[in-house]
């Protein structure tokens, strides 16, 4: 078998030489052996902004079967590189991968579901879409399913479960679970109100540059919640978050703590 399969590949290896490049690439997004090669070949035009090139690819080898590229096809169908966003066709490649329990294809495909893109608004689907996928260790989809139960969308509210699931999320790394644990910490929903677990994780989420905790870090700097107050630190972290967002903010930085003095 191993010769037969050996003989297969040298055959097809030789027959591809007299081909263009195009050919070989189109060939590889369309076969078992070449998948790699695809996926490579599809980052590369990604990162090139050709998008057209990476669809080309992304059809070949979704067609084929991978669920990488039918997640990365029905994500690009969601946006606007290629035309007109499609919705549909989103649709029908993520929920071809996540038939196959593919955890990145499922949160996807729960986003979907959750806001009624393409499909009818279903909080209960997306809520099984974005469980599958964090039982599978999906950080945002553990995040998601978090939201879901702190907002009541799909399930029964449940600020514990909420909580839990931030903070698997959290513990990956995750900047918008570690603010919501934040959150979670600061207002005493679904645990005790402790506003040193708070800052801790508001400043995790703050040093990666996530902006709601960097101003979130600021004002606890300033009010002395969670650590001890520091009017230099709280202009920092404003400073940080200083955007369209906090834009008052921005123009007062310089009378933090005037009025303390």
């Amino acid at each position: 078998m191993k010769k037969i399969t050996l003989t297969i590949l040298l055959i097809a290896t030789f027959g591809l030489t007299a081909c263009s490049e195009q050919q070989v690439n189109e060939w590889a997004c369309g076969h078992q052996f070449g998948q790699e090669r695809c996926f490579n070949l599809v980052t590369k035009a990604l990162d090139a902004k050709k998008y057209e090139t990476a669809k080309k690819y992304l059809e070949k080898s979704a067609n084929y079967g991978d669920v990488q590229a039918q997640t990365r096809l029905g994500i690009l169908y969601t946006l606007d590189y290629v035309g007109k966003t499609d919705y549909s066709k989103a649709v029908h490649w993520l929920q071809k991968a996540s038939n196959k329990d593919y955890g990145y294809a499922q949160v996807e495909l729960g986003k979907l579901y959750e806001y009624g893109f393409g499909v009818e608004k279903n909080y209960q689907k997306a809520f099984e879409l974005y469980k599958k996928s964090a039982y599978q260790g999906n950080d945002i989809a553990q995040f998601k399913l978090g939201i879901m139960y702190a907002k009541g969308k799909g399930v029964q509210q449940d600020y514990i479960q909420a909580n839990e699931w931030f903070k698997k999320s959290a513990n990956q790394n995750y900047a918008p679970a570690q603010h919501n644990l934040g959150i979670s910490y600061d207002h005493g929903w679904g645990v005790k109100q402790d506003y040193i677990l708070a800052f801790q994780w508001y400043e995790k989420a703050a040093n990666q540059e996530y902006v709601s905790s960097q101003y979130a870090v600021a004002e606890m700097y300033e009010k002395g919640q969670g650590v001890e107050r520091n009017f230099t630190k709280a202009k920092e972290y404003y400073k940080k978050a200083c955007n369209s967002e906090f834009e008052e903010v921005c123009n007062n930085i310089e009378n933090i703590g005037k009025k303390e003095n």
